[in-house]
């Protein structure tokens, strides 16, 4: 195989360079192939299996060094000693050089890997495994700052929430775009009509007035998510886990504006997905 960039799904044996963030290299394989027995028993997807080595190096290397075949083996967080391996479904990047071939042994195309991703995936690995190995301190370091921030962004944003189920009107939420977020593959169909429901769900609410017992308003939040539930089953369960953690989001927000915000996760007492 001559050295340079690869347009194709690589076949087995493929053997690719890559640049680490630290500006050094390392190296990957590909143990099988589109064709392999294990990869047409996964789904229609045609996929690869790819082994991350466990050299690090300055320069882009011969694929006949032997220092490039064994696997990394990964320990560092929350890893048990698990190999390098990644099912993949696309060509390798242009920053991917290839080096030539190293073929997979027997022991090697029988290992098993439960990972799907990309191959952006496996330029994180070499590098993380080798700083856990040779700069430990600094990355527990590193890591405990990480975790105040993400803490103080939690935080924040639940400050920032309570702030908001506190002061949001039903006046507002009829104007309210909802799930802006949404696009392919939810199908559009589904977040037209989901908008529609919940913004049929706030008029009906602003109809009933404010000095409506409390049984009233409830039963037209208990018609919205029961409607989701036919929804979810006319486009054949499109409410997934973003789409579940969305509509519940917004179906909050709906709940506290007609003041009923003392009943929590109110969806789950109805929902069907």
């Amino acid at each position: 195989m001559v050295k340079g960039k690869t347009t194709a799904l690589p076949l087995e044996g493929s053997a690719f360079a890559f640049p680490l963030a630290d500006g050094r290299f390392s190296v990957c394989r590909v143990l099988l192939d589109h064709h392999s027995k294990q990869s047409q028993e996964l789904d229609k997807t045609k996929k690869i299996l790819v082994a991350v080595s466990a050299w690090i190096g300055d320069e882009i290397p011969d694929a006949k060094d032997p220092a490039l075949r064994p696997i990394l083996y990964l320990n560092h967080h929350s890893w048990k000693n698990e190999p390098g391996l990644l099912w993949i479904s696309d060509s390798a990047p242009d920053s991917f050089v290839s080096i030539g071939e190293i073929e997979a042994s027997t022991d090697e195309k029988a290992l098993q890997c439960r990972s799907f991703g990309g191959w952006q995936s496996l330029i994180l690995r070499p590098l993380a495994q080798w700083r856990w190995d040779h700069d430990r301190d600094a990355v527990v370091a590193e890591d405990a700052i990480k975790e105040r921030k993400q803490l103080e962004d939690r935080q924040k944003a639940e400050l920032t929430r309570e702030d908001y189920l506190r002061e949001v009107t039903l006046q507002e939420l009829l104007k309210h775009e909802f799930f802006s977020n949404w696009a392919d593959p939810t199908p559009p169909a589904a977040i037209i009509a989901s908008r529609k429901l919940m913004t049929a769900t706030v008029q009906k609410l602003l109809e009933l007035g404010e000095f409506a017992p409390e049984s009233e308003p409830m039963s037209v939040l208990q018609q919205c998510i029961e409607s989701f539930n036919e929804l979810d089953a006319e486009f054949e369960g499109f409410i997934e886990t973003g789409e579940r953690e969305d509509i519940c989001e917004e179906f909050e927000a709906i709940v506290h504006a007609c003041g009923l915000g003392e009943h929590e996760n109110l969806a789950d007492e109805w929902r069907e997905w």
